[in-house]
C-alpha cells in the first residue's frame, strides 16, 4: 500500500528519478527518516518505515494538511483524490506492484485495528532515581499501516530531549504486545496490555526496560495507563515529568482537550491503578544474592553442575 502511494506521489510532483524524490523529504523536514536505501525498499514494498513521522513527511512532500496518521491508512483511491486536490494534476494511475498475500486481521475487535488508531496521553511512574516519585507523561498514537498491522508511536520528553520509540503491536485474543524501539536502535522497552473493549478509551499494562537516566542500567517494569486524547500538537509538546498529586492528571487531561464528568474519581483511581514505586532490581541487590548462591555452589559441590568455561580441559 506505501509503495503505491509513494509511486503516486513521485508521478505527481514530478519526480522523474527516486533521489530527486527523496530529496523532497529532506526540503521538507531535514531530519527526515527517509534516505535514498529505506526509500527503495518502501517503494519496492520490501519493508515500511519504522518511523510513523515518514507518513507526516509524506504529506508535507504533497501539500497536504492531513496527519500522517491518515495518510498511513487511507485507502490507495483516497490517497489519488487528495493528491490530486494538493496538486492540480490528474490523479495518477495506480503503478503494478507484486501482488501480497493477505495477512490475517485481528478477530475480537470492533472495526479492527481501525477501532484502536488514534491518540493516547500515556501515565506512568518515572524510574529514573533522580526523578523517584514523579511520573512520566507521554505520548502514544496507534496508526494502521494499510495491511491490517497497527504500528505504534510512542514519546516521551526527557531532560528536553524527545525519545520517540515505534512498534509494531501484536493483537491476540487477551492482549496487545509490543516491543517499542528508536528508529536507528537503542535500547528497547517491552509492553503488554488488555485488549480494550470498544469504544477503546483506555488502554492498561505494563511496561518494561532499562532506565534511560540513571548511573545504572536498572531493570524496571511499571504499570502504564493510555487514555484516548484528540489529537493536537500539544499532546507531544506537554511530554513531561509530571507531580503525582491529587488532581494532577485530571487536570492535564482537561489542558489536552477532554471533558470530564467525574474529574476527582477518575483522577483517584488512576494514581491508584499506577501505585506508588515501580518494580526495580539494582546491580547491588544481585551481587548481594549472587554472594551467597555462589558460595552455595562452590562449598556444596553444586559447582560441578555447572557448565565447563569454553577451552576447559575434560
Amino acid at each position: 500500500m506505501l509503495a503505491v502511494k509513494l509511486r503516486m506521489a513521485a508521478e505527481a510532483i514530478g519526480c522523474a528519478s527516486r533521489k530527486a524524490f527523496c530529496a523532497r523529504f529532506r526540503e521538507v523536514n531535514p531530519a527526515t527518516q527517509c534516505d535514498l536505501e529505506r526509500l527503495n525498499k518502501w517503494m519496492q514494498g520490501r519493508s515500511l518505515p519504522r518511523a510513523s513521522s515518514v507518513y507526516a513527511d509524506l504529506a508535507a512532500v504533497i501539500g497536504s494538511t492531513k496527519p500522517g496518521s491518515w495518510i498511513a491508512g487511507c485507502s490507495v483511491e483516497e490517497f489519488a483524490a487528495e493528491l490530486a486536490a494538493c496538486t492540480g494534476a490528474q490523479a495518477p494511475a495506480v503503478p503494478d506492484i507484486p501482488a501480497r498475500r493477505a495477512e490475517p486481521r485481528p478477530t475480537g475487535l470492533f472495526g479492527g485495528t481501525a477501532g484502536l488508531a488514534g491518540a493516547f496521553a500515556a501515565y506512568s511512574l518515572a524510574w529514573s532515581p533522580r526523578y523517584r516519585g514523579s511520573l512520566i507523561r507521554g505520548s502514544l498514537r496507534l496508526q494502521p499501516d494499510g495491511r491490517g498491522r497497527l504500528v505504534a508511536t510512542y514519546a516521551e520528553n526527557l531532560l528536553g530531549r524527545l525519545v520517540q520509540l515505534d512498534g509494531e503491536i501484536q493483537i491476540g485474543r487477551l492482549s496487545m504486545d509490543f516491543t517499542l524501539r528508536e528508529p536507528e536502535g537503542g535500547a528497547p522497552l517491552f509492553l503488554t496490555l488488555h485488549v480494550p473493549a470498544p469504544p477503546a478509551s483506555i488502554l492498561v499494562g505494563v511496561m518494561s526496560g532499562a532506565t534511560f537516566i540513571s548511573h545504572e542500567a536498572l531493570p524496571s517494569a511499571t504499570r502504564i495507563v493510555f487514555i484516548r486524547v484528540p489529537d493536537s500538537a500539544a499532546l507531544d509538546a506537554t511530554n513531561r515529568y509530571l507531580a503525582p498529586e491529587e488532581g494532577a492528571i485530571a487536570a492535564d487531561l482537561v489542558a489536552l482537550g477532554l471533558v470530564l464528568g467525574q474529574p476527582e474519581r477518575m483522577d483517584a483511581s488512576m494514581r491508584a491503578i499506577l501505585g506508588p514505586v515501580p518494580a526495580q532490581v539494582s546491580a547491588l541487590e544481585q551481587a548481594g544474592l549472587a554472594d551467597i548462591m555462589d558460595e552455595e555452589y562452590f562449598n556444596d559441590g553444586a559447582a560441578h553442575d555447572l557448565p565447563a568455561p569454553p577451552g576447559a580441559p575434560p
